[in-house]
């Protein structure tokens, strides 16, 4: 039985891992919500990879006219990934950040990778600060990758994930939905 980052690997170079973010719409209008609450954003990537969502983010929140800081956390090093942000190896179940430390916690294509996704998004509202959200995007759970996917471990709807999120102590939770989802939560 292969690892889970074997399995990572092997379909980083099979489907050219990179960014795979088709809400693209729907994130650049929730951290324009956040960058009207506040005039620096403080934000992590959970499951970042290759760190493509950088070069997303300073097309579309140029430093010129935004200020933000950002880190990426995977639970492996690929070989070829940008370097032009802070890449940390951490697992999303035990983020090793001080409590109230982010204002954004992006993830993009991660969450029904984790093996304990509640833990990973207790995990996420501890580190964010008050006023902070959270960024999921995620293939739905009628979608037949979700199932295909050997890496996955869950499959996801928007509906039961508002709920938990609710639970967590989320507020305001919105989502899209099509092909695959995207929601959005406060703290």
């Amino acid at each position: 039985m292969a690892s889970i980052k074997d399995l990572v690997v092997e379909e980083g170079k099979r489907n050219a891992w990179g960014l795979l973010l088709v809400k693209r719409k729907e994130l650049k209008e929730f951290l324009e919500i956040m960058f009207k609450k506040k005039p620096h954003l403080n934000i992590l990537e959970v499951g970042c990879w290759k760190g493509m969502l950088v070069g997303w983010l300073h097309e579309n929140f140029p430093k010129d006219k935004y200020s933000w800081d950002y880190w990426g956390i995977d639970i492996i090093e690929p070989p070829d990934r940008r370097k032009d942000y802070q890449h940390l190896i951490m697992n999303a179940e035990a983020l090793e950040f001080e409590a109230n430390s982010f204002d954004v916690v992006v993830m993009i294509e991660v969450l029904e990778h984790i093996v304990d996704y509640v833990r990973a998004l207790r995990e996420v509202y501890r580190v964010l600060r008050h006023g902070g959200g959270v960024f999921i995007q995620s293939v739905i759970c009628h979608d037949k990758c979700a199932l295909s996917d050997k890496t996955h471990y869950h499959v996801l709807h928007p509906v039961t994930l508002s709920r938990l999120l609710k639970h967590l102590g989320f507020k305001d939770i919105e989502y899209v939905e099509d092909g695959n989802f995207a929601i959005w939560a406060f703290k």
